[in-house]
Protein backbone atom coordinates (compact mmCIF):
# COMPACT_ATOMS: atom_id res chain seq x y z
CA UNK A 1 0.00 0.00 0.00
CA UNK A 2 1.10 3.62 -1.03
CA UNK A 3 3.06 4.81 2.37
CA UNK A 4 1.48 8.02 1.58
CA UNK A 5 -2.03 6.88 2.67
CA UNK A 6 -0.48 4.81 5.66
CA UNK A 7 1.50 7.16 7.29
CA UNK A 8 4.12 4.90 7.03
CA UNK A 9 6.94 6.77 5.83
CA UNK A 10 9.57 8.05 7.73
CA UNK A 11 9.82 11.32 6.17
CA UNK A 12 7.38 13.83 7.28
CA UNK A 13 5.63 16.78 4.90
CA UNK A 14 5.47 19.96 5.50
CA UNK A 15 2.44 20.17 5.82
CA UNK A 16 2.26 17.56 8.43
CA UNK A 17 5.04 19.31 10.18
CA UNK A 18 3.05 22.56 10.17
CA UNK A 19 -0.18 20.56 11.48
CA UNK A 20 1.26 19.11 14.24
CA UNK A 21 3.05 22.63 15.40
CA UNK A 22 -0.61 24.01 15.30
CA UNK A 23 -1.98 20.89 16.95
CA UNK A 24 0.66 21.58 19.65
CA UNK A 25 -0.26 25.21 19.98
CA UNK A 26 -3.82 24.43 20.28
CA UNK A 27 -3.24 21.49 23.08
CA UNK A 28 -1.21 23.68 25.46
CA UNK A 29 -4.56 25.48 25.82
CA UNK A 30 -6.41 22.45 28.23
CA UNK A 31 -3.25 21.23 29.98
CA UNK A 32 -3.06 21.21 33.60
CA UNK A 33 -2.49 19.43 36.74
CA UNK A 34 -5.38 20.17 39.23
CA UNK A 35 -3.84 18.26 41.79
CA UNK A 36 -1.66 21.57 42.47
CA UNK A 37 -4.92 23.63 43.15
CA UNK A 38 -7.99 23.29 45.14
CA UNK A 39 -11.86 23.78 43.69
CA UNK A 40 -13.65 26.75 45.29
CA UNK A 41 -17.33 27.02 45.77
CA UNK A 42 -20.27 29.01 46.88
CA UNK A 43 -23.31 26.92 48.54
CA UNK A 44 -23.11 23.98 45.38
CA UNK A 45 -21.94 25.78 42.80
CA UNK A 46 -18.29 25.37 41.26
CA UNK A 47 -16.50 28.40 40.35
CA UNK A 48 -12.87 28.48 40.14
CA UNK A 49 -9.12 26.67 41.25
CA UNK A 50 -7.31 28.53 43.93
CA UNK A 51 -3.70 27.38 44.22
CA UNK A 52 -2.79 25.15 47.15
CA UNK A 53 0.70 27.43 47.36
CA UNK A 54 -2.08 30.05 48.69
CA UNK A 55 -4.35 28.15 50.69
CA UNK A 56 -3.00 29.39 53.86
CA UNK A 57 -4.38 33.65 52.52
CA UNK A 58 -7.74 32.04 52.50
CA UNK A 59 -7.28 29.93 55.95
CA UNK A 60 -6.75 33.84 57.33
CA UNK A 61 -9.83 35.19 56.87
CA UNK A 62 -12.33 32.62 58.03
CA UNK A 63 -15.13 35.39 58.62
CA UNK A 64 -15.27 35.15 54.44
CA UNK A 65 -13.57 31.85 53.37
CA UNK A 66 -14.48 28.47 54.63
CA UNK A 67 -11.15 26.03 53.66
CA UNK A 68 -12.05 22.38 54.03
CA UNK A 69 -9.62 19.41 53.16
CA UNK A 70 -10.91 19.75 49.87
CA UNK A 71 -12.22 22.75 49.02
CA UNK A 72 -12.67 26.16 49.80
CA UNK A 73 -16.00 27.84 50.01
CA UNK A 74 -17.43 31.56 50.57
CA UNK A 75 -18.81 31.82 54.16
CA UNK A 76 -22.40 30.65 54.55
CA UNK A 77 -22.89 33.73 56.18
CA UNK A 78 -23.02 35.56 53.30
CA UNK A 79 -26.05 35.07 51.35
CA UNK A 80 -26.29 37.30 48.64
CA UNK A 81 -24.37 38.89 46.12
CA UNK A 82 -23.53 42.16 47.54
CA UNK A 83 -22.45 41.07 51.09
CA UNK A 84 -20.13 38.46 49.19
CA UNK A 85 -18.90 41.18 46.71
CA UNK A 86 -17.83 43.91 50.04
CA UNK A 87 -16.60 40.78 51.82
CA UNK A 88 -13.92 39.25 49.14
CA UNK A 89 -13.63 43.30 48.02
CA UNK A 90 -12.53 43.72 51.32
CA UNK A 91 -9.68 40.69 51.62
CA UNK A 92 -8.61 42.01 48.46
CA UNK A 93 -7.56 45.42 49.01
CA UNK A 94 -5.46 44.13 51.92
CA UNK A 95 -3.47 41.26 49.72
CA UNK A 96 -3.33 43.64 46.83
CA UNK A 97 -1.44 46.28 49.70
CA UNK A 98 0.56 42.96 50.21
CA UNK A 99 1.72 42.72 47.21
CA UNK A 100 -0.29 39.68 46.22
CA UNK A 101 -3.01 41.08 43.69
CA UNK A 102 -0.25 42.44 41.33
CA UNK A 103 -1.88 44.62 38.12
CA UNK A 104 -5.16 46.16 39.65
CA UNK A 105 -7.71 47.41 37.42
CA UNK A 106 -10.33 48.65 39.75
CA UNK A 107 -12.82 46.92 37.09
CA UNK A 108 -15.40 44.16 38.08
CA UNK A 109 -15.33 40.83 36.82
CA UNK A 110 -18.95 38.35 37.05
CA UNK A 111 -18.30 35.65 38.79
CA UNK A 112 -21.03 32.82 37.90
CA UNK A 113 -20.83 28.62 37.07
CA UNK A 114 -21.44 29.45 33.43
CA UNK A 115 -22.19 32.63 31.25
CA UNK A 116 -26.16 32.11 31.28
CA UNK A 117 -26.41 31.92 35.58
CA UNK A 118 -26.72 34.60 37.78
CA UNK A 119 -23.62 36.03 38.77
CA UNK A 120 -22.96 34.93 42.82
CA UNK A 121 -20.54 38.06 43.32
CA UNK A 122 -18.37 40.14 41.67
CA UNK A 123 -14.34 40.67 41.65
CA UNK A 124 -11.79 42.82 40.63
CA UNK A 125 -10.57 41.63 37.45
CA UNK A 126 -7.11 40.94 38.58
CA UNK A 127 -8.13 38.79 41.19
CA UNK A 128 -9.68 36.46 38.14
CA UNK A 129 -6.31 34.03 37.95
CA UNK A 130 -5.98 33.87 41.75
CA UNK A 131 -9.58 32.54 42.14
CA UNK A 132 -9.44 30.31 38.92
CA UNK A 133 -13.02 31.85 37.40
CA UNK A 134 -14.21 31.38 34.07
CA UNK A 135 -13.12 35.07 32.53
CA UNK A 136 -14.82 36.08 29.48
CA UNK A 137 -14.01 38.42 26.63
CA UNK A 138 -14.40 39.64 23.07
CA UNK A 139 -12.02 39.37 20.17
CA UNK A 140 -12.54 41.05 16.72
CA UNK A 141 -10.93 40.45 13.79
CA UNK A 142 -10.38 43.24 11.55
CA UNK A 143 -10.60 41.94 7.92
CA UNK A 144 -8.43 45.21 5.95
CA UNK A 145 -10.62 45.65 2.88
CA UNK A 146 -11.79 42.96 0.54
CA UNK A 147 -11.41 39.87 2.49
CA UNK A 148 -10.49 37.84 -1.33
CA UNK A 149 -6.88 39.64 -0.14
CA UNK A 150 -7.39 37.38 2.88
CA UNK A 151 -5.21 40.24 5.11
CA UNK A 152 -5.65 40.57 8.72
CA UNK A 153 -5.49 43.84 10.86
CA UNK A 154 -3.12 43.25 14.18
CA UNK A 155 -1.95 45.03 17.05
CA UNK A 156 1.60 45.37 18.55
CA UNK A 157 0.53 45.92 22.50
CA UNK A 158 2.31 48.62 24.02
CA UNK A 159 5.62 47.81 25.96
CA UNK A 160 4.46 49.30 29.26
CA UNK A 161 1.13 46.53 29.87
CA UNK A 162 1.51 44.98 32.72
CA UNK A 163 0.34 41.64 30.87
CA UNK A 164 2.16 40.50 27.53
CA UNK A 165 3.64 43.55 26.71
CA UNK A 166 5.02 43.89 23.24
CA UNK A 167 3.07 41.00 22.01
CA UNK A 168 1.38 40.84 19.04
CA UNK A 169 -2.80 40.80 19.28
CA UNK A 170 -6.07 41.39 18.06
CA UNK A 171 -7.12 44.27 16.23
CA UNK A 172 -9.83 44.67 19.13
CA UNK A 173 -10.14 42.74 22.29
CA UNK A 174 -10.98 42.99 25.75
CA UNK A 175 -12.43 41.67 29.02
CA UNK A 176 -16.25 41.62 29.75
CA UNK A 177 -16.49 43.82 32.31
CA UNK A 178 -19.70 43.44 34.36
CA UNK A 179 -22.85 44.59 33.67
CA UNK A 180 -21.83 45.39 30.19
CA UNK A 181 -23.20 42.77 27.16
CA UNK A 182 -20.69 41.77 24.54
CA UNK A 183 -21.76 43.60 22.17
CA UNK A 184 -21.51 46.72 24.37
CA UNK A 185 -18.01 45.87 25.01
CA UNK A 186 -16.66 44.83 21.72
CA UNK A 187 -18.58 48.69 20.42
CA UNK A 188 -16.45 50.17 23.43
CA UNK A 189 -13.20 48.67 22.54
CA UNK A 190 -12.83 49.11 19.02
CA UNK A 191 -13.26 52.93 19.67
CA UNK A 192 -10.84 52.62 22.49
CA UNK A 193 -8.27 50.40 20.93
CA UNK A 194 -8.32 51.26 17.39
CA UNK A 195 -10.51 53.76 16.73
CA UNK A 196 -13.41 52.39 15.24
CA UNK A 197 -16.31 54.71 15.11
CA UNK A 198 -19.75 53.40 16.45
CA UNK A 199 -21.49 53.02 13.24
CA UNK A 200 -18.44 50.87 11.60
CA UNK A 201 -18.44 49.06 14.88
CA UNK A 202 -21.72 48.13 14.81
CA UNK A 203 -21.20 46.02 11.59
CA UNK A 204 -19.71 43.59 13.26
CA UNK A 205 -20.85 39.79 13.04
CA UNK A 206 -20.60 37.82 16.47
CA UNK A 207 -19.33 34.44 14.38
CA UNK A 208 -18.99 32.24 17.88
CA UNK A 209 -16.66 31.33 21.03
CA UNK A 210 -13.47 29.15 21.97
CA UNK A 211 -12.34 28.78 25.24
CA UNK A 212 -9.74 27.60 27.41
CA UNK A 213 -8.20 25.54 31.03
CA UNK A 214 -5.05 25.63 31.40
CA UNK A 215 -2.55 26.17 33.46
CA UNK A 216 -0.53 29.09 33.13
CA UNK A 217 2.09 30.69 35.89
CA UNK A 218 1.00 28.70 38.81
CA UNK A 219 -2.46 29.96 38.42
CA UNK A 220 -5.52 28.28 36.57
CA UNK A 221 -6.64 30.35 33.30
CA UNK A 222 -10.29 29.64 32.11
CA UNK A 223 -11.66 32.08 29.40
CA UNK A 224 -14.12 31.93 27.20
CA UNK A 225 -14.00 34.61 24.48
CA UNK A 226 -16.59 35.39 21.98
CA UNK A 227 -15.49 36.09 18.77
CA UNK A 228 -16.67 38.44 16.45
CA UNK A 229 -15.57 39.52 12.54
CA UNK A 230 -15.59 43.52 10.73
CA UNK A 231 -14.42 43.90 7.39
CA UNK A 232 -12.79 47.31 7.35
CA UNK A 233 -12.72 49.95 4.63
CA UNK A 234 -9.56 49.73 2.42
CA UNK A 235 -9.15 53.02 3.40
CA UNK A 236 -9.23 52.61 7.48
CA UNK A 237 -6.34 53.16 8.94
CA UNK A 238 -6.35 52.43 12.88
CA UNK A 239 -5.72 54.52 15.80
CA UNK A 240 -5.36 54.22 19.07
CA UNK A 241 -6.93 55.75 21.96
CA UNK A 242 -6.20 54.72 25.46
CA UNK A 243 -2.40 54.05 25.09
CA UNK A 244 -2.32 50.62 25.13
CA UNK A 245 -1.35 49.62 21.76
CA UNK A 246 2.16 50.83 20.07
CA UNK A 247 1.53 50.16 16.73
CA UNK A 248 -0.71 48.10 13.92
CA UNK A 249 0.09 46.64 10.75
CA UNK A 250 -1.63 43.67 8.10
CA UNK A 251 -0.64 40.22 7.69
CA UNK A 252 -1.53 37.79 5.60
CA UNK A 253 -4.19 34.97 6.60
CA UNK A 254 -0.93 32.46 5.32
CA UNK A 255 1.35 34.69 7.73
CA UNK A 256 -0.72 34.66 10.74
CA UNK A 257 -0.87 30.99 10.59
CA UNK A 258 2.87 30.51 10.81
CA UNK A 259 3.21 32.78 13.28
CA UNK A 260 0.85 30.59 15.44
CA UNK A 261 2.61 27.79 14.36
CA UNK A 262 6.22 28.86 14.23
CA UNK A 263 6.49 31.74 16.85
CA UNK A 264 5.08 32.73 21.11
CA UNK A 265 4.86 36.53 19.17
CA UNK A 266 1.24 35.99 19.62
CA UNK A 267 -0.62 36.96 23.07
CA UNK A 268 -1.36 33.80 24.32
CA UNK A 269 -5.32 33.68 24.10
CA UNK A 270 -5.33 35.06 20.44
CA UNK A 271 -4.20 32.13 18.88
CA UNK A 272 -7.45 30.45 19.91
CA UNK A 273 -9.43 32.82 18.25
CA UNK A 274 -6.59 33.35 15.52
CA UNK A 275 -7.20 29.89 14.38
CA UNK A 276 -10.99 29.79 14.72
CA UNK A 277 -10.95 32.57 12.50
CA UNK A 278 -8.63 30.86 9.60
CA UNK A 279 -10.67 27.40 9.96
CA UNK A 280 -13.68 29.28 9.01
CA UNK A 281 -12.48 31.38 6.01
CA UNK A 282 -10.56 28.33 4.82
CA UNK A 283 -7.11 28.87 5.46
CA UNK A 284 -6.97 25.50 7.43
CA UNK A 285 -9.11 22.90 6.15
CA UNK A 286 -9.72 19.11 6.50
CA UNK A 287 -6.82 18.25 4.31
CA UNK A 288 -4.64 19.80 6.71
CA UNK A 289 -3.23 17.01 9.27
CA UNK A 290 -4.57 16.61 12.35
CA UNK A 291 -7.52 19.27 11.06
CA UNK A 292 -10.20 17.21 13.41
CA UNK A 293 -7.86 17.46 16.71
CA UNK A 294 -7.34 21.28 16.08
CA UNK A 295 -10.45 21.87 15.47
CA UNK A 296 -11.95 19.99 18.99
CA UNK A 297 -9.00 22.08 20.51
CA UNK A 298 -10.31 25.39 20.12
CA UNK A 299 -13.48 24.78 23.03
CA UNK A 300 -13.04 23.36 26.09
CA UNK A 301 -16.44 21.17 27.43
CA UNK A 302 -15.68 22.15 30.97
CA UNK A 303 -15.73 25.93 29.94
CA UNK A 304 -19.10 27.43 29.98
Amino acid sequence: MNESLTGSSDVKSPLHERGKALLQCVRQFQQKNLKNFIPFYCESQALGWIPLECLSWFQQVPEVFECHEQSISLHPGLQNPDSRTRAVAEVLQEWESLGRIPGWRDEWYRVSSCYTAEPVFFLERAAASLFGITSYGVHLNGIAGDPENKLLWLARRAKDRPQYPGAMDHLVAGGLTAGISADQVMIRECFEEAGIPEQLACKARPSGQVSLFMEYRGRIKRDLLFCYDLILPEDFVPCNKDGEVESFFKKSFSKVEALIAETEEIKLNCNLVMLDFLIRHGQLNPEMPFYTEIVNGLRSMDVQ
